[in-house]
Formats: structure tokens, C-alpha cells, sequence
């Protein structure tokens, strides 16, 4: 970090404001709006930390209607760079670390979004923007409000930050702001490797699906079809499809109206919808007792084909034993044939809308275990079973056998402590410092004065 706050120790030790009560009050408010704004700068970060896949879809969204969509090679990068940095300020904001540089950076970020967040409120080309991931859903009205206030709590701490001493002593800074980044790429780590640690969004494990879909309450949906035809593409309605001997071939799937009939948190379970070409197939596999395998890829021309040999090893084991296997996509018939002939893969692919894909999947491909219409499982491909295992039935392989167990309030409480406690940590171990070398000063004190009687 900066340098500029080379002075920071003396502000809080040598040159604290004078105590009055006009000061009491202004160092508490000061305090309360780290808090407030870390609070919110934390919650902000750690969120979009733990699922980087999700925060690069949305700043894909922005790229795209920026016109800036040849920037996607680095959206993942972006997404990192931009949720660290809304991670490392909110702990700085409320630690009081960097008592200068800190309400210089936070203005700054707010200078910038909370325009944009005006235009997206006005123009309205994105619904949600993804402040909180998918934890907490804003309208953008909603968000630029929220942003208003932010930045003039913001400008508050940019006049008045100085009024309220630091948590901890300027020299310990540097080593606060290195925790929190390690922590932070730990995040990201699991998530690349694994998947994300707490999952916000609504295909978690151990939602039945089956349920949601057969409820008294269902979400009615209407569709466009679009089908192209010497290089010209014409949208459809479900009822004017038009018949594919005629040189009409099928391109994808626009969800055009909804009519919800449920509660809002059961709407992205409804848009689970499976098509075959122009057929609904998902009571199909939702109905299916037993195991089913479904691989999701949203976009077929970006899948990673480096554990291609896991697909095929699997795909052949669903036919040993019978299982279902559907593979889902968002592709084109012209991509999903070039992948076919890339991978050398035999199994026919189904269409589900790309939105709802980018919901279930954080990889490409996942793998999605169902069992009687419920998710039992969510997978990388290189986190499935290996082929030695793939020998006996499903219900004998221990990673397919049982369903995962999400503890969301555990995983919370674990990440809390993991953050925290290294910080606390440091704190005691800076204030037995302090202590140990003030004694240290007051007995070497208490000999020169004793040499100078002596002497």
C-alpha cells in the first residue's frame, strides 16, 4: 500500500484530537461508518470471492453492452482482481488501516460505480448488478440508491477518518493487507478446484428438483424459437414451428414471458426446462427413479476438453448399468457437431436456455448426479470418480452412493473463524509487543537514572 500514511502512528498515539465531548461523538461515528462501509465493501467481496465464475458472467453482461465483448479472455481475471480489491478496503475500512490511503481508495470506487450504476438504472440493459453475487438480488434502482448512500458515508470518512485511531499500529498494516489477499485466493482456489464453498444459488444439493417441477404451483413460460435457413434466421412461436424439411434447422430457445405462480426463490428452479429439439423432455428426466447423469455445457466452443477421457469413460458406464446420461447445452447444432467431432463424443445433446445453465454450472462441463428427481451430487469433471472406480454399481462408488451434505451456517461459521482469528491473533500478539517494549524502555530508563546517582 501507499506510504502516505507514514504518519498514521503518530495521529493516533501523538496527535489524537483532544478529548471533548463533540470528539467522543465524532470518533464514535467515525467508527460506525467503518463499519458500516467495511461491512458492506466485505460482504461485497467475500461473496463474489467465493464464486469467481458467477462474477465473471456478470461482468461479461457488462462487456457486452459496453460493446466491449473482445475483453472476455479477461473477464475471469477481472472478476478476481476487482472482488479482491472490494475485500482488502472493506477490512481496512473497518480496522481503520490506512487511515489516509484507505477513504482515498473507497471514493474512488465509488466515484466510478455509482454512475454506472445510474446509467444501469436508467437504461436498465442488465436486471440485476451483481453487487452481492447471487446472495442478494438488487433491482438497479435499488443498487444505485444503495451506492448513494455508500458514497457519502464514504465522503464522511474522506473528512473525518482521522478523527478515530486505527485498530492497529501503522508498521502491522502491510501485514493485514498480505492475510486477507492469501484468504481471498483461497476462495478462489476452492472454487477453480472444487466449487464454490457456499452456494447462493437455487440448484444446491439436496434440492429436489422433481418437486418443484410437479408442485400444484408452476411457473408457465412462453418461448420463441429461432430457425435458420440459407444463412437467414426467423423467430417462431411454439405454435408456428415450421417444418424442418423445408430447410429450417433449429438454432436455440428465447424465453420471451413468464407468468410466475410461485414464490420468487422457486422461479430459477421453473426455468429448469430440457428440449429435444422442438420437444419438452424434462418430466422425462425429472420423473426417472433412481440415478441420472446430466452434464451441462453452457457454451460447447469454450468447454475444456482436457478430461474428455473422464466424459467418455463415464458415458460408457451409464450404458453398462443403465443409467440415464443426458448431456444439456446452450450450443448451436453446428457447434455441438463440431465438439462431436473435436472429442469423438456419441451422445445426443439436449437444449436448456443459457441463462439457467450458468445458474447450475460452474465449470464446462459439470456433472450433475440426480436420484429420484433430487441433486445428489454437482461435479468438475476431474472431481468424478476415477475409471478403476466406475466398476460397480452407483450405489457401491462411496463419491455417488450418498448425497453431499451442505451445511451452509457451518461452512459460514468456519469461514468467519478462519478470517478472524489469524487477525485476532496478531492483535494480541502486537499489544504483548507494545507491552514487553514499553517495560523494556522503562527499566532501561530506571538504570540510566540509577547510573546517574551512582555516578
Amino acid at each position: 500500500m501507499p506510504n502516505d500514511d507514514a504518519h498514521s502512528v503518530l495521529v493516533d498515539t501523538q496527535s489524537a484530537p483532544t478529548t471533548t465531548p463533540r470528539n467522543k461523538w465524532l470518533s464514535a461515528l467515525v467508527v460506525l461508518v467503518r463499519i458500516l462501509v467495511g461491512a458492506t465493501f466485505i460482504l461485497s467481496g467475500v461473496v463474489k470471492l467465493i464464486d469467481p465464475i458467477g462474477t465473471m458472467y456478470k461482468i461479461e453482461d457488462y462487456l457486452q453492452v459496453f460493446n466491449l465483448s473482445l475483453f472476455n479472455s479477461w473477464s475471469y481475471v477481472l472478476a478476481v482482481l476487482l472482488s479482491m480489491a472490494e475485500f482488502v478496503l472493506g477490512v481496512n475500512a473497518v480496522l481503520g488501516s490506512y487511515l489516509r490511503t484507505t477513504p482515498i481508495l473507497l471514493l474512488i470506487f465509488m466515484a466510478i460505480m455509482t454512475p454506472l450504476t445510474l446509467f444501469l438504472a436508467i437504461a436498465n440493459p442488465i436486471p440485476d448488478c451483481g453487487c452481492f453475487g447471487d446472495f442478494i438480488t438488487l433491482a438497479n434502482w435499488q443498487t444505485f440508491g444503495k451506492n448513494v448512500l455508500l458514497l457519502t458515508l464514504v465522503i464522511f470518512l474522506f473528512r473525518y477518518n482521522r478523527r478515530a485511531r486505527s485498530v492497529f499500529h501503522r508498521e502491522v498494516h502491510a501485514f493485514i493487507v498480505v492475510w486477507v489477499a492469501v484468504y481471498a485466493l483461497a476462495l478462489v482456489y476452492i472454487a477453480a478446484v472444487y466449487s464454490p464453498i457456499l452456494d447462493f444459488r437455487p440448484f444446491k444439493v439436496g434440492t429436489n428438483l422433481a418437486s418443484a417441477y410437479f408442485g400444484d404451483d408452476i411457473q408457465v413460460a412462453e418461448y420463441d424459437f429461432v430457425y435458420e435457413r440459407e444463412g437467414v434466421q426467423a423467430t417462431f412461436s411454439i405454435d408456428s414451428l415450421p417444418d424442418e424439411t423445408d430447410g429450417w434447422q433449429f438454432v436455440e430457445r428465447r424465453e420471451r414471458t413468464a407468468d410466475v405462480l410461485q414464490p420468487e426463490e422457486n422461479e430459477s428452479l421453473n426455468s429448469f426446462i430440457v428440449y429435444d429439439g422442438n420437444e419438452d423432455v424434462t418430466e422425462e428426466i425429472l420423473s426417472h427413479e433412481g440415478y441420472v447423469f446430466v452434464l451441462f455445457s453452457e457454451d460447447l466452443t469454450k468447454a475444456n476438453d482436457n478430461e474428455i477421457n473422464k466424459v467418455h469413460e463415464l458415458y460408457d458406464y451409464t450404458r453398462e448399468y443403465g443409467y440415464p446420461f443426458y448431456a444439456i447445452t446452450a450450443s448451436t447444432p453446428a457447434e455441438i457437431d463440431n465438439w462431436r467431432d473435436d472429442t469423438g463424443v456419441e451422445f445426443p445433446f439436449l437444449y436448456m436456455d443459457r441463462n439457467t445453465i450458468r445458474i447450475i454450472q460452474r465449470s464446462n462441463p459439470f456433472l450433475m448426479v440426480l436420484n429420484d428427481g433430487v441433486i445428489y451430487h454437482k461435479l468438475y469433471i476431474e472431481n468424478t470418480p476415477s475409471e478403476a472406480l466406475l466398476s460397480v454399481p452407483v450405489e457401491q462408488i462411496p463419491a455417488y452412493a450418498q448425497p453431499e451434505v451442505y451445511k451452509a451456517n457451518s461452512r459460514i461459521m468456519a469461514l468467519t473463524i478462519l478470517l478472524v482469528l489469524p487477525i485476532l491473533l496478531l492483535y494480541f500478539t502486537e499489544r504483548v509487543a507494545l507491552f514487553a517494549l514499553r517495560r523494556f524502555r522503562r527499566w532501561r530508563e530506571q538504570r540510566k537514572e540509577m547510573q546517574k546517582v551512582e555516578d
